[in-house]
């Protein structure tokens, strides 16, 4: 994903008649792979490349959306401005809840890996929920191609990582991320006049983003029980 991202960076996004063909650039490499990773080895690659497939389609246009509404000047309830940015914000909680949930059933053989196929998406919500400045296509692409590499560069590392140490990596990065963009981050990540409900939505969603990247693991180990159990007693 982060090879056909920067290969659109490359090329260009281009939209003849208003069609971003772009699009295919992205989505196509890793369809072909979901589709061609049929062989017991190749499992894993399957598994990443479908989420890679659907945080592209549903996590990254939802997080810009939402960029864009919640940096209405003086977000509050009180002037009629909260609406549109709590409905984005619930839509990207629920969209990151279905992610977390299809990561924990499709790593139910190896649950210490759900948790890093759900990274990708989980990276995506500080560079993209936090107020700095409107992030353009060009921006999101740069940011995607980082996000998919770092997360890429993690995969492999877990990959050696004995045990159930690998489930402690997507929370760890996630929370070392939040603090090197407070670090880093020379302006404030809150729109100007943000009342303190909107504060509340950002961290709404902060809280959410740690909490299933730090369960997808246990959901899986959960899920696999209950497939195991259930075989069983088919088989009983």
């Amino acid at each position: 994903m982060a090879v056909s991202a920067a290969l659109v960076l490359l090329l260009g996004t281009s939209t003849p008649w208003g069609v971003p063909i772009w699009a295919a650039s992205i989505f196509i490499p890793s369809v072909i792979l979901a589709l061609s990773s049929t062989a017991a080895i190749r499992g894993p690659w399957k598994r990443a490349a479908l989420i890679n497939v659907a945080t592209m389609a549903m996590i990254f246009p939802v997080l810009v959306v939402r960029q864009s509404v919640v940096r209405i000047p003086f977000v509050g309830g009180g002037n009629g401005t909260l609406m549109a940015p709590a409905i984005a914000t619930a839509a990207v909680i629920g969209l990151l809840l279905v992610l977390a949930i299809a990561c924990a059933v499709l790593s139910q053989e190896d649950p210490e890996y759900s948790g890093i196929i759900f990274l990708p998406a989980a990276m995506m919500v500080p560079l993209l929920a936090g107020q700095s400045d409107l992030v353009s296509l060009t921006s999101a692409l740069y940011l995607t191609v980082g996000i998919f590499t770092v997360s890429g560069f993690l995969t492999i590392v877990s990959s050696i990582l004995p045990g159930a140490f690998p489930s402690l990596v997507a929370p760890a990065t996630i929370g070392l991320e939040f603090v090197l963009l407070s670090v880093f981050q020379s302006t404030s990540i809150f729109p100007t006049g943000a009342s303190g409900t909107a504060k509340v939505l950002f961290f709404a969603i902060v809280v959410t983003t740690v909490a299933l990247a730090t369960l997808a693991p246990m959901m899986s180990v959960w899920m696999r029980q209950v497939t195991r159990l259930a075989q069983s007693q088919t088989l009983a």
